[in-house]
């Protein structure tokens, strides 16, 4: 999987991309190989990749909850594991944010966050994991790790950790949109942009999430990510194709 993503991601952004998937770690990789495991040999991936919104829901309705008991396992048998009355009184008081889909800490050495993420935004978790692969590869400078699990509310959430960096300008939309075009990404809405050669979607491109450092340069926070599926009725050539795993 790994090689796959470098090769193809490399031929259409340029070599001079600075993003390796060397820069993904361990836990990474294996969650979203036992997450593309999990869907590969259920029944639901058995049958023809969905073309409806319909279609969508019910396919990952039936392979979440195996993805679930599947990285909940993984997680137990490698320390991974935090049940959420300990993470909370670990991390309560260490609370630095909350947006729609994540709670953010500020770490005890106060150069990193701690992100706890229920992926609300995304139908299954090898989506989700997918979502981290190609953030370490497109915005290496801002990419995330994965220390743990837990739940939130009973549901499943992963614990990842970003580095922390003290920033107080937002970047404007004209200057993101300008380095995306350059690498083949068209601004398709608000602040939503598309690759249709990869058949990549990057969302929630606004200055909460995108600023500039003191040295000019663009950082990417937190960019939600999907790979284009056949039910959301767009024109690329969907280079990653159902289940989206190698």
């Amino acid at each position: 999987m790994d090689e796959y993503y470098s090769q193809i991601l490399r031929r259409f952004l340029g070599k001079e991309r600075t993003g390796s998937t060397k820069l993904i770690d361990e836990t990474t990789r294996q969650s979203a190989l036992i997450a593309a495991t999990s869907q590969r040999t259920s029944r639901a991936a058995q049958s023809a990749e969905p073309i409806s919104r319909k279609e969508r829901a019910r396919y990952n309705g039936a392979v979440r909850p195996l993805e679930e008991a599947a990285l909940i396992a993984f997680a137990k048998q490698n320390g991974l594991w935090i049940s959420e009355p300990d993470f909370n009184k670990e991390w309560a008081d260490r609370k630095i944010g909350r947006g729609a889909e994540q709670q953010v800490y500020l770490s005890y050495n106060g150069r990193t966050v701690i992100k706890v993420n229920e992926g609300s935004y995304h139908g299954t978790w090898l989506d989700y994991f997918n979502r981290l692969i190609l953030h370490s590869f497109l915005f290496p400078s801002t990419k995330y790790t994965t220390i743990g699990f837990t739940t939130i509310n009973d549901s499943l959430a992963v614990i990842t950790e970003q580095t922390f960096v003290v920033l107080d300008r937002g970047a404007p939309r004209d200057k993101v949109e300008s380095y995306l075009n350059e690498h083949h990404f068209v601004r398709v809405k608000n602040d939503d942009y598309y690759n249709a050669d990869l058949g990549i979607i990057l969302e929630d491109l606004h200055d909460e999430n995108v600023f500039i450092n003191e040295k000019g340069n663009l950082l990417f926070i937190d960019p939600v990510i999907y790979l284009e599926t056949i039910d959301m009725g767009l024109t690329g050539k969907t280079v990653f194709r159902f289940p989206f795993a190698m």
